[in-house]
């Protein structure tokens, strides 16, 4: 990362703080309740998109192209996908991470 203020935003957005959760507490959220075979895959895909969207987001407001609005919308449509089933999940992973990377070019 650029800096040190950089990496402790990006600690942030994955080990949250008091108030809010962060990228770990949320993937787990997501993973709980698939079965084993589902976990270790879809915690995979969503390990390297915590990654990604991470590392942008921890960037200064007037550089970064993801913002908590962002982020927010993503939370909900993560959860929504997972009610659905594990299927859903890992076809929403998989649009967020398109959707991400296009963001990111």
């Amino acid at each position: 990362m650029a800096n040190k203020d950089q990496q402790e935003w990006y600690k942030k957005f994955y080990e949250g703080t008091f108030l809010v959760k962060g990228w770990k507490a949320r993937m787990n959220e997501i993973l709980k309740g698939l079965p084993p075979e589902e976990r270790g895959n879809m915690g995979n895909l969503l390990e390297s998109l915590g990654k990604k969207i991470g590392m942008e987001w921890a960037r200064k407001n007037d550089m970064r192209k993801i913002d908590t609005p962002q982020l927010q919308k993503w939370g909900r449509d993560l959860q929504n996908a997972r009610r659905k089933g594990p299927k859903a999940l890992a076809d929403q992973i998989r649009r967020l991470n398109d959707e991400v990377e296009k963001m990111l070019a």
